[in-house]
């Protein structure tokens, strides 16, 4: 039990904190802002680190409400039954909101959730897809908003950056990735700073794992193999586990916790889809230089960042057969549009197996096609558009 002097002591620090914090606008606190007059819980999931918490403080800056991080480590032994002294601080003030970053850490939110939420309006974030997962959550179906959050797309990076839309600006994103600290503060080391707390405090910690160090070696591989297919029986041999089962935990468990994401071959059938070998992609490029590899793959990380932009568009597939398509955008299981993509002409013999893949894919789905490359491809067919990716990133995905 924590008192209620101490929880005030805490939102007064915290409240003083943000005030002085200077604010960077990101493009997903627009739609969190017009939830605010939603009854329903505004849910706010994402990887450690992505700028979860500096967008409430840019909620509360602009409409104000109580605010308090469970990760104060003076809130050790609140329990949920401490949330009532919470609420009777927050009725206090002008603004019914209240803010609980981070929440998860708090075992039975979702009941003090389920009680007030039509009597204050409540923003939640948590940093593991399962923080609506426990039996008693389900009683707040239809009445969360739920929201994801990523680290900067590029045109939120050229904002926080101030720099201007160009190929070298593009490239640097390309060497730090959108992870607000690190772009700030050009320190590439925080990534695996991030990717430690993410594995240990987030998965093994709380997931019962038995074995910390081969859900390391995974987490490095799949990082460092963005881009490319994998099966759970090829991990076998590269962690050392014995169980096909535990591994396929161990890969859910870095799903969960936002750091990677995965794509299936296409088919019209869901039922090969799933007999399909997987591709691998990392929330943000910072974690793809962490992996094995000497040199970085500028490649791949291309591929990576195309498929951060493209996923928050709909369905993604990627197409398998004697010409590979990188990403094929789909309506469900309807192909849109099919995007390959390649850093620069280095050899042509490349670029032709990405021409033969577009034509083959736009042919067999009557869609239009993009070859995504950084620098400009000369003598492409007329039916496929070669996007440079300073441009073709520059706009913002449509929040989902």
């Amino acid at each position: 039990m924590t008192s209620k002097d101490v929880i005030q002591d805490v939102v007064d620090d915290w409240g003083g904190v943000i005030q002085k914090e200077n604010v960077i606008h990101r493009d997903l606190a627009d739609s969190l802002a017009k939830s605010i007059f939603m009854e329903e819980v505004t849910v706010l999931t994402g990887v450690r680190r992505s700028g979860k918490t500096f967008m409430l403080y840019e909620l509360l800056k602009k409409n104000g409400g109580t605010y308090i991080n469970f990760e104060d480590e003076r809130l050790f032994d609140f329990t949920v039954h401490d949330f009532e002294k919470l609420f009777d601080i927050a009725n206090l003030n002008t603004n019914k909101i209240l803010y609980l970053d981070e929440v998860q850490e708090v075992i039975g939110w979702e009941k003090f959730a389920h009680r007030v939420h039509r009597r204050i309006k409540l923003f939640v974030t948590g940093s593991n897809s399962l923080l609506l997962s426990s039996d008693y959550s389900k009683g707040l179906v239809g009445r969360i908003k739920s929201f994801a959050s990523y680290p900067l797309t590029y045109s939120e990076f050229l904002r926080f950056k101030k720099v201007t839309n160009k190929r070298e600006s593009f490239l640097e994103y390309m060497k730090t990735g959108g992870f607000p600290r690190i772009v700030l503060s050009a320190d590439t080391g925080l990534a695996r700073e991030y990717l430690d707390r993410i594995i240990y405090r987030d998965i093994v910690a709380k997931n019962d794992i038995r074995n910390p160090e081969a859900i390391r070696m995974i987490a490095n591989y799949l990082l460092s193999n963005v881009g490319k297919e994998f099966s759970f029986r090829s991990l076998k041999q590269i962690s050392g586990l014995h169980h096909e089962t535990t591994i396929r935990e161990y890969v859910t468990h870095l799903h969960n916790a936002f750091l990677l994401d995965t794509i299936k071959a296409y088919s019209g059938s869901l039922k090969k889809q799933e007999s399909y070998a997987k591709k691998v992609y990392a929330v943000d490029p910072a974690f793809i230089a962490l992996g094995k590899r000497r040199e970085a793959d500028f490649g791949r990380i291309l591929e990576n960042i195309i498929f951060n932009h493209l996923h928050l568009l709909g369905d993604i597939f990627f197409v398998k057969n004697a010409h590979e398509v990188d990403f094929l955008l789909c309506n469900g299981l309807k192909p849109i549009k099919a995007i390959n993509s390649a850093f620069e002409a280095v050899e042509e013999s490349t670029i032709s197996r990405e021409i033969k893949g577009l034509l083959k894919v736009m042919k067999k789905f009557n869609i239009p096609a993009e070859l995504v490359s950084v620098y400009p491809i000369k003598d492409l067919p007329e039916d496929i558009e070669n996007r440079l990716a300073h441009q073709y990133l520059k706009g913002s995905p449509p929040v989902c």
